[in-house]
């Protein structure tokens, strides 16, 4: 009797057992033996589209922030070891108004010489209906190379907008005329003045986003904006685009950029530490922070002060299209030459920076020949670190 009860309730248990399957929980009592808790019991089903809304809930979670999250984030703290940037020496080239002509292939020639990591093309590239001419020139460090887009892009390159992108994006494997990148302890933003850039644009946003987020990482020394419309300029083919200076220069204020390289003016132009000056609505009269000729010792003791150290501005239209006369010298611009075609070598060395504006042997008669020494245009320094010598640590660069 007693058997063939306890046969019938094995297997009614099972029977349960398979029909209602639960998951279990095995945890210990206070005797120390090990109980089953039944948590819950649903169908295989059932269980995969919990799952799946465990997944989609985080998701909605990671991607839908708070506007509390939408503001600037407090400054994080210094990444682990591991993952620290080497702040080895290197250097970088910068020029503009290329075209295809022989003053163009002695700029990129003397470019090579100084074997840059990288190589910033910073608008009007062929002046061609293709750009095929311009990457043959620049064939030895095309892989190196970014691009930043300048009016003859647009207004020459056949197929309009899609033209630049299969003449000058897709060779470059860039996806858009805006962007971002770092490159050890440099942080470059490249931003298209030629399609929307106000307040409300998408590119404005992504600019504000990019520089925020540079000026809060720990591993990032120094931060460069590319852009080919001029911002200031002395008195030359075209003037200072306000709009733009109006939109961004505060921008750069903020978030500590170091220096803004421009063209579109055919010439070399270096300003002092600038910062905003919007006074009247006339933003034409900047205020100059250093007025030092070539050295500037940036020294930053708490986290205000990388804010009021000042933008330097260069225009650097001297890849080899054409040269155009300086008509007057501004009062914010230290240094300036309108006679020879050439390049700036920027040397970085952790928190020390050396630029250096090396020009062309003169190629047409009708051109001045260099007449300084090792072809040395212009030089200046950047140090943002306590030290006072600020050609220090160039000795070998």
């Amino acid at each position: 009797m007693y058997n063939q009860f306890f046969i019938f309730l094995v297997f009614s248990f099972l029977l349960t057992w398979n029909i209602f399957p639960f998951t279990i929980v095995l945890s210990a009592d206070n005797d120390g033996f090990l109980s089953v808790n039944p948590e819950d019991y649903y169908t295989l089903e059932d269980y995969g589209r919990e799952e799946e809304s465990k997944v989609s809930k985080q998701l909605h979670k990671e991607n839908n922030t708070s506007d509390q999250n939408a503001l600037p984030p407090p400054r994080p703290p210094p990444p682990p070891t591991a993952t620290t940037v080497k702040k080895h020496p290197f250097n970088i080239a910068v020029t503009s108004d290329w075209g295809c002509s022989a003053d163009t292939k002695k700029t990129a020639e003397n470019i090579q010489k100084k074997n840059p990591e990288l190589v910033i093309a910073g608008g009007d590239a062929s002046y061609h209906k293709s750009s095929q001419c311009w990457f043959d020139i620049i064939k030895p460090f095309k892989s190196k190379t970014k691009i930043a887009m300048g009016d003859h892009e647009y207004s020459d390159t056949i197929g309009g907008a899609t033209g630049v992108i299969n003449q000058y994006l897709k060779p470059l494997n860039l996806q858009k005329t805006y962007y971002s990148f770092d490159m050890n302890n440099v942080h470059f933003t490249i931003i298209d003045p030629f399609i929307d850039y106000d307040t409300s644009s998408v590119q404005y946003q992504f600019i504000e986003q990019d520089l925020r987020n540079a000026y809060n990482n720990p591993t990032i020394d120094w931060t460069f904006v590319v852009e080919s419309t001029p911002i200031y300029t002395s008195p030359a083919q075209h003037p200072g685009n306000s709009t733009i200076r109006n939109i961004y220069h505060p921008l750069f204020d903020k978030y500590g950029v170091d220096i803004v390289f421009t063209s579109d003016n055919h010439n070399y132009q270096r300003t002092f530490p600038l910062k905003y000056n919007g006074e009247d609505g006339d933003s034409s009269n900047p205020r100059i922070v250093d007025s030092n000729q070539n050295n500037y010792h940036i020294i930053n003791d708490d986290d205000d002060d990388k804010k009021n150290k000042g933008v330097i501005y260069l225009i650097i239209g001297t890849g080899g299209r054409s040269l155009y006369e300086i008509k007057g010298q501004a009062p914010f611009v230290a240094k300036q030459d309108d006679k020879h075609f050439g390049f700036l070598n920027i040397d970085i060395n952790g928190k020390k920076l050396k630029g250096t504006f090396y020009a062309n042997a003169s190629i047409l008669l009708h051109y001045h020949y260099v007449n300084y020494q090792n072809n040395i245009i212009d030089e200046f320094t950047i140090s943002n670190t306590n030290e006072p010598d600020n050609n220090k640590g160039f000795d070998k660069l």
